[in-house]
């Protein structure tokens, strides 16, 4: 799993959670959208929880390099955003979820749980 965040505190919150959970293999952490490719490319992710608001290129913008580069990969697009207008540009980029920042990490957890039934089905 990549996560793809600018923002240092949550992205060890994030590392901190899937340790904790153990479900879940991290390959990296990303904080501009051309790391985020950099890094797929290299580590083959099956899954991607990238935030929109991030150095450089977008979200939204990196969405579609980041399918072509892991077309099986699990793209959750995990934002602060609650816009219908922009959830619905990240899904025709190539996300295969949205989760809503805020309160507990349980939905982004329950979204990532789908790559592995997706891996194991």
């Amino acid at each position: 799993m990549l996560v793809v965040e600018d923002v240092p505190e949550l992205s060890r919150l994030l590392e901190i959670t899937f340790e904790l959970d153990g479900r879940f293999i991290p390959v990296g952490t990303a904080t501009s959208g051309g790391q985020a490719l950099d890094l797929a490319a290299r580590e083959r992710p099956d899954a991607v929880v990238l935030d929109l608001s991030i150095d450089g290129v977008d979200g939204i913008g990196v969405l579609p390099s980041l399918r072509a580069v892991l077309p099986a990969a699990r793209i959750i697009v995990f934002t602060g955003h609650d816009d219908q207008r922009l959830r619905d540009q990240a899904m025709d980029a190539g996300a295969s979820a949205w989760v809503l920042k805020g309160g507990d990490l349980t939905g982004l957890l329950d979204e990532l749980g789908a790559t592995l039934n997706d891996v194991t089905s």
